[in-house]
């Protein structure tokens, strides 16, 4: 009994040693992580304070009239941050909203009136505030809008960044207007980003895109996803796509290429439609683009839904047909 006894007591040697493994190896873990979380968050710091663009370095934003045609015009508004201003770009003529009112010009016969209220360094936050300047100019016909890249530079909630934009869009259809929304960017294309912040953005930015195109449809909205229409380009061809003043925003060759993805959804939504884009989706994306985290955003996307339906009570948005 005795020998038995004192051989239970007998330190389990084995079982400690894997302890202090396990300890040590969930220590290294948490260090890991905590640097890891120091040096993203130290490197997203000193990127925005060198990227971030000033309204003093802009062109003017034109707005205005486009084409001669004797009808009454279509009132196109554009919304959003810096991509929808066309920050970067070296031609007044070669930002979106020029470019996408002149495509809607062509496609239609009739003349367009732009109205830009996007703003510089805009998160989603500030569509509110956009759309009562816009609404003072009338109601628009259709609108695009461009947001997220900031929401993701300045690590804005998930939740907070789609609610602002899915309250907006709802309000814009229920007052007839059609919308389509270009979702955030792929920002681990942008080459000034070092590893591990790129990484972050690519993954922080697919997320917020994945929730921004749920919130969108739901409300009534058209999404045009630019991650996967010109991710794969911007990343091929950085040289040509990004600006030479901060290679973190379009150049005019960038611009193009994302008016060019919007403009069939924009056709569709304003209700002229070019033959090759009659069986054109409310969402444009490239099919099979499933993304890991894709569950956060269909998390974050309830939430806000949830939310809308208490603050709105049974209003309801007139679906875009």
């Amino acid at each position: 009994m005795g020998a038995r006894g004192s051989e239970r007591r007998m330190p389990p040697s084995r079982g400690l040693r894997l302890l202090r493994a396990v300890g040590s190896a969930l220590g290294a873990i948490v260090g890991f992580v905590t640097a890891l979380v120091v040096v993203t968050t130290a490197e997203g710091v000193l990127a925005r304070a060198r990227l971030l663009p000033t309204r003093d370095e802009s062109l003017p934003v034109r707005t205005g009239r486009f084409g001669d045609d004797e009808r009454p015009p279509i009132a196109f508004g554009m919304m959003g941050d810096s991509l929808a201003v066309g920050y970067g770009s070296e031609d007044p003529d070669s930002t979106p909203g020029v470019l996408l009112a002149k495509g809607l010009v062509e496609a239609s016969g009739r003349s367009v009136v732009l109205t830009n209220v996007a703003d510089i360094g805009a998160e989603s936050v500030a569509l509110v505030p956009q759309l009562a300047k816009l609404r003072t100019a009338g109601v628009p016909d259709v609108v695009v809008i461009v947001i997220g890249a900031n929401d993701v530079m300045h690590l804005k909630r998930l939740t907070d960044a789609l609610w602002s934009l899915s309250a907006v869009v709802g309000k814009l259809r229920h007052d007839g207007t059609r919308v389509v929304v270009a979702t955030c960017p792929d920002l681990g294309t942008i080459h000034p980003f070092t590893q591990p912040l790129r990484f972050f953005a690519h993954w922080y930015s697919r997320v917020l895109a994945t929730g921004q195109a749920i919130v969108v449809l739901r409300a009534g909205g058209r999404s045009v996803s630019l991650a996967d229409t010109l991710g794969p380009l911007f990343r091929r061809e950085p040289e040509d796509m990004f600006s030479a003043h901060d290679r973190l925003h379009p150049s005019d060759l960038g611009y193009a290429a994302a008016a060019a993805v919007i403009l069939p959804s924009l056709r569709v939504a304003a209700g002229y439609p070019l033959p090759v884009d009659v069986h054109l989706p409310h969402r444009v994306y490239r099919k099979g683009s499933h993304h890991p985290l894709a569950w956060w955003a269909f998390r974050a996307s309830r939430r806000v839904g949830s939310r809308l339906a208490a603050d709105a009570g049974d209003e309801r948005p007139v679906p875009d047909r």
